[in-house]
């Protein structure tokens, strides 16, 4: 009979041994083979958490990396887009020079043309889009933003555009060719007066002169005004009296009339035998310069006001005259969508760089927003507008001083002193400029930290295999010589060593 037992020697705890072993060898295989530590969450043990904390920042990144993709494929287009526009800008100035009127006068038929080639590309660039999302409509991307050039200036499907209105505003501001301005003489004395309180025409500012034997009454600044000019006396030969003008777009001018003995030119009036024959040649005069200021200053000045109205900027209302009989007219009104082409179609935000966010990491967000009614562009396309629907021509004695009186007001529109404004192109193209800084900065950041994400959940995951390869030759050895020991001792019997009897 068999006299060792469990005391003498534990067989069953060596073969728990032996199982354990054997399955710390198929886990070493399993290693070997896979390259990574665990073939689930659960057998991560305490590094479960961690890990997955690590892959749900990694998620996260990747996630960040589609936006980030998709707002720099749109501000990359954003680049080239501005970049045109400041180039159509700069074009433009430069073809809108006073007095150029080039050899026989050729740029009164090429400049409005040059102007309404170039408002049909700036047209083309504001309503570009990738992917079907339209760059310039704010947060509205779905909805083009501006419609055709010429519908925009010549109206379509039964709206007007912007030549009829801006046609309608001259006839309000030049009224019967005095700028709705009325004139009389009466004894020594002649009247300047507006002829209603409207928004209409030119309005009296100041008046001023040299002469001592003239006596002016001020305008009062109730609407409508009037200036008074009173010859007390003849005045001198040389002597001046200057009428101040506010224009309907807010620029000022003035009229001066020189006092003569002799026969008077453009801009003098001659001196009569009495004050009230001065008066009556002064009222002459004064009103052949109001009639030229009015076919010339004033309608550049009331184009450049209607393009004000119609080109509507961000928060703004678009205008019309209330007519029908426009030259008598008293009041704006708000354009009525069914009859008048609406400009712009897109978004309307105050802060239109707001209006279009991307998260692009826990804590970045970009803005990237832009809308064709900023003041850049508005005002690019106001001037264009202006300048393509004129009608210049050598047979027209006010074609010189419009061509000047316009080409002075596009200037200044798009002069260098607005670059800084506040949605200006150079400040759009900075601004966007600033939110691809960023987003590539945070690109860097992320791939920087991704790679830092990758390395710690290798480390936690995978395992070196040449340590693994050491494990299991060092636990196969173990696991034979324990077997080998095992099957020795479960066979020996104290009966193999009796003598016998």
């Amino acid at each position: 009979m068999t006299i060792i037992n469990r005391q003498m020697y534990p067989l069953q705890t060596s073969m728990s041994l032996i199982n354990k072993m054997t399955d710390q060898f198929g886990v070493l295989q399993n290693q070997l083979a896979t390259g990574q530590k665990a073939s689930t969450l659960a057998d991560m043990g305490t590094s479960r958490a961690y890990d997955l904390s690590l892959r749900a920042a990694s998620s996260r990144i990747d996630s960040y990396a589609g936006s980030i993709q998709m707002v720099d494929t749109r501000l990359t287009m954003f680049n080239t887009v501005t970049s045109q526009l400041g180039t159509i800008q700069s074009t433009a100035q430069s073809a809108m020079t006073p007095s150029a009127y080039g050899s026989s006068n050729g740029n009164f038929g090429t400049t409005p043309s040059l102007a309404q080639s170039n408002l049909d590309q700036v047209v083309n660039l504001l309503d570009t889009d990738v992917a079907g999302r339209y760059l310039f409509s704010g947060n509205k991307t779905d909805v083009i933003p501006v419609p055709a050039a010429d519908e925009l200036i010549n109206g379509a499907n039964g709206k007007a555009g912007f030549a009829q209105v801006a046609s309608e505003r001259q006839q309000a501001d030049v009224g019967n060719g005095m700028g709705r301005l009325t004139l009389s003489s009466t004894g020594d004395t002649a009247t300047l007066a507006e002829d209603a309180a409207s928004p209409f025409g030119f309005k009296l500012s100041t008046a001023s002169t040299t002469s001592s034997a003239v006596t002016l009454t001020q305008p009062n600044g109730t609407a409508p005004q009037s200036l008074g000019v009173q010859f007390t006396a003849l005045p001198t030969d040389g002597d001046k009296i200057t009428v101040g003008l506010t224009l309907p777009d807010g620029t000022s001018d003035s009229i001066t009339l020189t006092a003569t003995t002799g026969t008077p030119g453009a801009g003098q009036f001659q001196i009569g035998a009495d004050p009230t024959a001065t008066a009556a040649n002064f009222t002459t005069a004064l009103q052949s310069s109001v009639q030229t200021e009015a076919g010339t200053t004033l309608v550049a000045a009331s184009n450049n006001q209607a393009a004000n109205e119609f080109f509507t900027g961000q928060g703004q209302t678009q205008m019309r005259v209330q007519g029908p009989n426009f030259a008598t007219a008293t009041q704006l009104v708000a354009a009525d969508p069914t009859n008048t082409v609406t400009w712009y179609q897109g978004g309307d935000s105050a802060d239109a760089r707001a209006s279009i966010t991307a998260k692009i990491d826990d804590n970045a967000t970009v803005q990237y927003g832009a809308q064709a009614n900023e003041n850049g562009t508005v005002n690019l396309v106001r001037a264009l507008a202006v300048m393509a629907i004129q009608n210049f021509s050598n047979s027209d004695p006010t074609s010189g001083g419009r061509f000047d009186a316009i080409a002075t007001r596009n200037q200044e529109r798009l002069a260098a002193t607005h670059a800084s404004e506040p949605g200006s192109i150079n400040m759009l193209t900075v601004e966007l400029a600033n939110a691809q800084t960023t987003t590539s900065n945070v690109t860097k950041q992320h791939t920087a930290y991704q790679a830092q994400l990758t390395n710690m959940v290798s480390d936690l995951e995978t395992v070196p295999q040449e340590q693994v390869a050491t494990q299991l030759l060092a636990l196969q050895t173990r696991l034979q010589a324990s077997y080998q020991a095992t099957a020795l001792i479960a066979h020996l019997s104290l009966v193999n060593y009796l003598p016998a009897s």
